[in-house]
């Protein structure tokens, strides 16, 4: 937090001397077999369930699931300070590590509801810039296309919102972490397993990301999840309704008092 404030005081005293700165449908889906209890235990470091014949067994059998019931039922987490995130600008992903949720993409997505300028990554408790974006008006998500982000570390998301056409003000942080590199390779391999076999059983491209929706949840790995139901370019209506109702109304409470500045912990 201590860049967020050193940041804000520098703005402030740039303005201050006049200078310029710069679904319900339910839909039939071919999903894990069992997927609640074949989910990676990743601090045990299990691997992928084999079948007899050495293949994968996570799309052995046919099921009926929807991605509210997947949402609901793998037990989304509440924001880092107990509550929904309230304010104008809400960031859905990555996750703040007061949450308990690491990243599995080391090229992660920034999902959010509100108006957002600009967005700069920094290691985490560091001034290097590592990256920053200029965010078009309308735009809800924006992918980070910086050289890919290290396992194991922590970095700090700075967000900046619009209060003039030439002064964008720094909103909020959200500080994350990448997984440690071993259990990225074992995600990775469950990933490109169940992509391989829901492909060759002729999968449309929003099944695929119910299923890896799914198996991400259950393993509390929630950014990424998200970023998969916002990543099918022409979403059924009930995934359109989670994504414009039922996650902003889990993690964005419009009735709670914000400022958009985050008070000092």
């Amino acid at each position: 937090m201590a860049k967020f404030y050193r940041m804000l005081l520098t703005l402030a005293l740039t303005v201050f001397l006049g200078g310029e700165a710069v679904t319900g449908t339910v839909i039939s889906r071919r999903v894990v077999e069992g997927l609640s209890e074949k989910s990676l235990f990743l601090s045990q470091n299990n691997l992928p369930p084999e079948s007899s014949d050495g293949g994968s067994r996570y799309a052995d059998t046919y099921a009926d699931t929807s991605w509210r019931e997947s949402f609901f039922n793998n037990q989304p987490p509440e924001s880092g300070d107990g509550g929904s995130r309230g304010g104008p600008l809400c960031p859905l992903t990555p996750m703040d590590n007061a949450t308990g949720i690491e990243v599995f993409s080391d090229r992660p997505t920034l999902i959010w509801r509100g108006n957002l300028a600009r967005v700069e990554l920094y290691p985490h408790n560091n001034d290097e810039l590592l990256w920053s974006q200029d965010i078009s008006e309308g735009s809800r998500q924006v992918q980070y296309t910086g050289v890919p982000l290290k396992p194991g570390q922590t970095y700090d998301l700075m967000l900046f919102e619009t209060v003039s056409d030439t002064f964008p003000l720094p909103a909020m942080q959200v500080t994350f972490t990448v997984m440690e590199a071993d259990k990225r390779q074992q995600v990775s391999r469950v990933l490109e397993e169940l992509n391989t076999e829901l492909e060759q059983n002729g999968a449309s491209e929003e099944m695929i990301a119910l299923i890896r929706f799914n198996y991400l949840a259950e393993n509390r790995l929630w950014s990424d999840a998200l970023t998969e139901a916002f990543s099918v370019q022409n979403p059924s209506a009930e995934l359109q309704e989670l994504r414009e109702e039922t996650i902003p109304q889990k993690f964005c409470n419009p009735n709670r008092p914000s400022s958009g500045i985050m008070p000092p912990s």
